[in-house]
């Protein structure tokens, strides 16, 4: 069952693979829908399984109890990541966890990437903020993720990677190529010692349109 979502996961953790966002079986997707009597199911990555040979019967489909609805393999040690994120975050229904170069050198040296660019504020919310770091999978990474994330559709976290939010899988994956992006503009700039963020009036204009489009409240 579920054959478009799961293929719609696949396709992606096949591109963010092929893009250099992860490195051999790291890294998760997912895609939250609903079944034909409304619940909330999350398609989601296996664990373990490298992204060049993974199938479509592969992908495993939980519940937001992180509870296996479909599939026969383990689904990503991440799961709960993304379940919990889905429980906040009413208005996101795609989550890319990756392991980018740029992305990993910001949240190693733990440093929060301010609003520099319109389309980072516009698009993930303004500043990019860094999870405190926790062991994967752990509740306490979970805890530390949400918190870092907030109202955003982007975060770093601390000694491990990025993950992206979209309302769809195209708009997260986007967003997954723009944090990296963000992420190599700042690293050059602080090399250049001249970082510039936005003014605070246009980073104001910029966020007030994210909160119409994504906000929840």
């Amino acid at each position: 069952m579920w054959e478009p979502q799961k293929q719609e996961v696949l396709d992606t953790a096949q591109k963010m693979s092929q893009r250099g966002f992860v490195v051999g079986t790291s890294g998760n997707v997912s895609l939250r829908f609903k079944d034909s009597v409304g619940r909330d199911l999350v398609a989601i990555t296996p664990s373990g399984r490298p992204y060049d040979t993974m199938k479509l019967n592969d992908i495993v489909v939980v519940d937001l109890d992180g509870l296996r609805v479909e599939g026969e393999l383990s689904p990503s040690i991440e799961t709960m990541l993304h379940t919990e994120i889905y429980k906040v975050r009413k208005k996101a229904n795609a989550v890319i966890h990756t392991h980018p170069v740029y992305g990993s050198i910001i949240a190693v040296a733990g440093l929060e990437i301010p609003a520099i660019l319109d389309d980072q504020v516009t698009q993930m919310g303004g500043e990019i903020k860094v999870a405190r770091y926790a062991l994967s999978g752990s509740p306490e990474m979970t805890a530390n993720v949400l918190a870092a994330l907030g109202p955003r559709n982007a975060a770093l976290m601390a000694n491990h990677g990025a993950i992206v939010l979209g309302k769809s899988m195209q708009e997260a994956f986007t967003n997954c190529q723009l944090l990296e992006k963000t992420a190599q503009v700042y690293v050059f700039a602080l090399a250049l010692k001249n970082v510039t963020t936005l003014p605070a009036e246009a980073t104001e204009v910029e966020k007030a349109f994210f909160n119409a489009v994504y906000g929840e409240g």
